[in-house]
């Protein structure tokens, strides 16, 4: 039995009905401005619900997540829709050290979860800069983890600028929020 990192295995079908009910899926792929020929990672992936909705929008989406139920549930939704430019990867994101060259890293509600994140940006920043989007939890919502393991929009702010990113927009939902980051050459 695998666990998620903070020790509890997912439910889901609890999960898609939650996030149908507090945020607008569609104003989170607009947000986004896909290019057609994009490729995006959707780390932290789950069962890969964000993964096939960008699917038709770019070339190819990589959905990376640590958990086996997801990675298996996404397969099988794969297969049944024929979705032919998802691929998925079982790995711990921290420990990963293939790393596919993207235009785009995707967390939805994912990335307070990783003791890795300045790793993280660094593996994927190595070969070429891509744009970070990440939807996050506000600190006081209700829905989500404790407030202390949310990030807030200054903490996330501070991880990504210590990397050489800047956010290039935000916008703020009920309960979540969602930012994009791009390289900024340092100029010290």
């Amino acid at each position: 039995m695998d666990h998620h990192h903070h020790g509890h295995e997912f439910d889901y079908d609890r999960m898609a009905e939650m996030r149908e009910k507090t945020i607008d899926v569609q104003s989170v792929i607009d947000f986004m401005h896909i290019k057609q020929g994009e490729r995006i990672a959707d780390v932290g992936s789950g069962d890969g619900y964000y993964s096939m909705l960008l699917a038709p929008k770019c070339s190819k989406v990589y959905s990376i997540d640590i958990s086996k139920n997801g990675i298996e549930r996404e397969n099988k939704k794969i297969k049944e829709k024929k979705i032919l430019n998802v691929e998925t990867i079982l790995e711990d994101m921290c420990k990963m050290e293939k790393i596919p060259e993207v235009d785009r890293v995707f967390f939805s509600t994912s990335f307070h979860d990783f003791p890795c994140m300045d790793e993280i940006i660094q593996k994927f920043s190595q070969k070429n800069k891509p744009v970070f989007t990440l939807l996050e939890f506000k600190k006081d919502s209700t829905l989500g983890p404790p407030s202390e393991i949310k990030l807030s929009p200054e903490e996330l702010n501070a991880i990504f600028s210590r990397n050489n990113y800047v956010r290039s927009d935000i916008k703020f939902f009920d309960h979540h929020y969602i930012a994009n980051y791009s390289f900024h050459k340092s100029t010290n």
